[in-house]
C-alpha cells in the first residue's frame, strides 16, 4: 500500500508542476525594456540582516543599535539575497539599493550625546571600496547573480557631487573640494557636506573614474554586473560633469541607463538634465502631489495634468513616479493621514501611469513614517526596518502584487500608451491607456462606497476586469462597470477577452481548473491512505 501511495503521490506532484498554469505575475517572461521597469528602492541597512558578523566592522561603540533610528541596523547583501523570493513574488523588475561605497565611521551627534551614523551610504569616505557593513565583494557578486537568476536587474545609487562629513580635502579627496559653500545649486555645500569642484575637469575625471570602475570591475563568473545607476543630487552637478559621466559609463557598459534625483523635478521642469547625454530618466517629485490631489477629490484637474504628463514622456525622456522616499515624509502617514483606502487608489494611479513606478520599500505593506527633523527631535522614521511580520495576509501587499502583475502583462501599453479620459465624476475617473490597436480601460474610485457607472465604449467583443477577475456587462456601445470602494482597492482594469493571458480566460478565478482538480485529488489520496492505515491497525 505504501509503495502504491508514494508512486501515485509522485505522479500527482509531477502533473501539478507540469500542468499548473503560470501565475499572472509570471506571464510576461521577456526582459523588460528601460521604460517598462518597475523599480523597488530599499535602504540596504534596513531591509534584512543576513550576516551578523558585519554589523559593526569598525568596532565603533553604539554604531549598531536597532533601537535607534540613526544607527546601523545590520541589513546587508546576504540579507537581500535571503529575501529575493519576496521580491520575485512582488513582481518588481529592478532593485535600487543605496550607495555601496565605504562610508565614514564617525558618530555625527557624539558631541550632543546622540547618534547619527552613515548607515544610509551617502557619506562616502572612499569611492573605491565596498562598505564593510554590507558585505564582501563575493557577497556583492552573489547578490547580482541571485537577482539576475530571478529576472531582477540591479540599480546602484551613486553620488558624484559630495563626500562624507570630515573628508574635506582629506585622503583620496585631497584638493577636490571647494573651500567654502558658494551661491547657487552647483557651488552650494548641500547640508554642509564637502562639495566637489566638478566643474574642474581633473576633479570630475577622478570621481567619474571611481564610479565607472564599479561597472568595469564587478563582473560575476556568469558575466553579470550592475545594470543601472541612480544618480544622487544631479541638480548640484554641472552639465559637463554629467555628460562626461554618462559618456564614460557608456564606454564601460554601452546599454547603461541612469535615473537622476533632480530634487523638485517634473516632466515639465527637468532642469535640463533629462537628456540621453545625461539622465535617461528623472525621479518625478510632482507625482505624489498629483496622487494626493486625485484621492482627495480633485479628479478633473488632476486628470488634465496627468494627460499632459503622459504626452510629454517618451522612451528618451522618462520619469520615475514615486509616492514615498528616504528623503521625504511617508505618503500614507503624512499626506493621507493614514487613510489606507486612499493610499490603495493612489498606488493604483501610480502603477497605471506612464513612466517608471518607483516603490519605496515597506510602503507596499503599509509602512510609513515622518522625515527627520532633528530640531524637533524627530529621527528618520521614514527609514524604518522592513517589517517582515506584515507580509502575510496583507491586503495592501495583495493589491500591489495584483497591479504589478497586470502592468507586467501589458508592459507596452503602460510604458508607451496614450491616456484618454472616458468618464469622470466627483469620486470616479475612468480612462483608457492605448497603444495602436491595444487598449486597457482603468477605473479608479476614490469614494468609500462601491460605484456602479455607465459610459460609452465601442467594443466588438466582451471585456474582462483583470483586477476584480470578472466579466463586465456590455449593452450595445454602453459599458456598465462596478468599481469597488477605495477600502476594497478602488480599482477596475478592463481588457478585451481576446488579449487575456491564459489563466484569465475563465469566467471566475474560483472556477475549478486542472490545477485545482489535481490538488483536490491529491488531498483525497492522502485521506484514503490515512483511513486505510487506521483500518489496518
Amino acid at each position: 500500500m505504501k509503495k502504491i501511495f508514494f508512486r501515485l503521490s509522485s505522479i500527482f506532484l509531477a502533473l501539478i508542476l507540469i500542468l499548473a498554469p503560470k501565475s499572472f505575475a509570471e506571464e510576461n517572461k521577456k526582459n523588460s525594456d528601460w521604460d517598462e521597469e518597475i523599480i523597488y528602492m530599499i535602504m540596504t541597512d534596513r531591509f534584512f540582516d543576513g550576516d551578523e558578523s558585519n554589523n559593526n566592522p569598525a568596532n565603533v561603540e553604539g554604531s549598531f543599535d536597532k533601537e535607534h533610528l540613526e544607527a546601523y541596523h545590520g541589513g546587508d547583501f546576504k540579507g537581500i539575497i535571503e529575501k529575493i523570493p519576496y521580491l520575485k513574488d512582488l513582481g518588481i523588475t529592478t532593485l535600487w539599493i543605496t550607495p555601496i561605497v565605504k562610508n565614514i565611521d564617525a558618530n555625527m551627534m557624539a558631541d550632543k550625546g546622540g547618534k547619527q551614523f552613515a548607515y544610509h551610504g551617502y557619506w562616502a569616505e572612499d569611492f573605491t571600496k565596498l562598505d564593510p557593513h554590507l558585505g564582501s565583494e563575493d557577497d556583492f557578486k552573489n547578490l547580482i547573480d541571485a537577482l539576475h537568476d530571478n529576472g531582477i536587474k540591479l540599480m546602484v545609487d551613486v553620488v558624484i557631487n559630495h563626500s562624507g562629513y570630515g573628508t574635506k580635502n582629506q585622503g583620496p579627496f585631497a584638493g577636490m573640494h571647494r573651500e567654502k559653500s558658494g551661491a547657487g545649486d552647483i557651488e552650494t555645500e548641500l547640508a554642509g557636506l564637502p562639495d566637489f569642484k566638478t566643474e574642474d575637469k581633473s576633479v570630475r575625471d577622478k570621481i567619474i573614474a571611481w564610479q565607472v570602475a564599479w561597472l568595469k570591475n564587478i563582473k560575476t563568473a556568469k558575466g553579470n554586473g550592475i545594470d543601472y545607476f541612480r544618480v544622487d543630487t544631479v541638480k548640484h552637478v554641472d552639465y559637463e560633469a554629467m555628460k562626461d559621466f554618462k559618456a564614460e559609463a557608456r564606454k564601460a557598459k554601452p546599454d547603461i541607463k541612469m535615473i537622476g534625483e533632480n530634487f523638485g523635478a517634473s516632466i515639465l521642469k527637468d532642469g535640463g538634465y533629462l537628456d540621453p547625454s545625461m539622465m535617461d530618466s528623472l525621479l518625478d517629485f510632482d507625482f505624489k502631489d498629483l496622487a494626493k490631489d486625485f484621492v482627495r477629490g480633485k479628479i478633473s484637474e488632476t486628470e488634465s495634468k496627468l494627460a499632459k504628463r503622459n504626452s510629454e514622456i517618451s522612451q528618451d525622456r522618462q520619469m520615475g513616479q514615486f509616492l514615498s522616499s528616504h528623503d521625504e515624509d511617508g505618503f500614507l502617514k503624512v499626506r493621507l493621514g493614514g487613510d489606507v483606502g486612499k493610499f490603495l487608489v493612489a498606488s493604483s494611479l501610480q502603477l497605471t501611469a506612464k513612466g517608471q513606478p518607483v516603490i519605496y520599500y515597506g510602503e507596499e505593506i503599509g509602512q510609513s513614517g515622518k522625515k527627520d527633523n532633528f530640531d524637533k527631535g524627530i529621527f528618520s522614521e521614514n527609514r524604518y526596518d522592513f517589517d517582515w511580520a506584515k507580509i502575510e495576509n496583507n491586503p495592501i501587499l495583495d493589491h500591489y502584487k495584483k497591479l504589478i502583475a497586470i502592468r507586467k502583462t501589458y508592459p507596452e501599453i503602460f510604458a508607451r500608451g496614450d491616456r484618454k479620459s472616458l468618464y469622470m465624476d466627483d469620486g470616479v475617473s475612468v480612462f483608457a491607456r492605448s497603444l495602436g490597436d491595444s487598449e486597457l480601460i482603468i477605473g479608479l474610485n476614490t469614494s468609500d462606497e462601491e460605484k456602479t457607472i455607465s459610459f460609452d465604449l465601442k467594443s466588438d467583443e466582451n471585456l474582462y476586469d483583470l483586477y476584480n477577475q470578472k466579466k463586465v456587462k456590455l449593452s450595445g456601445n454602453k459599458v456598465t462597470l462596478k468599481i469597488p470602494s477605495r477600502d476594497d482597492g478602488g480599482t477596475a482594469i478592463l481588457s478585451k477577452e481576446s488579449s487575456l493571458p491564459e489563466d484569465f480566460k475563465t469566467k471566475s478565478s474560483f472556477e475549478p481548473n486542472l490545477y485545482w482538480l489535481l490538488g483536490f485529488g491529491f488531498i483525497i489520496l492522502i485521506l484514503i491512505y490515512i483511513l486505510r492505515s487506521k483500518k489496518a491497525k
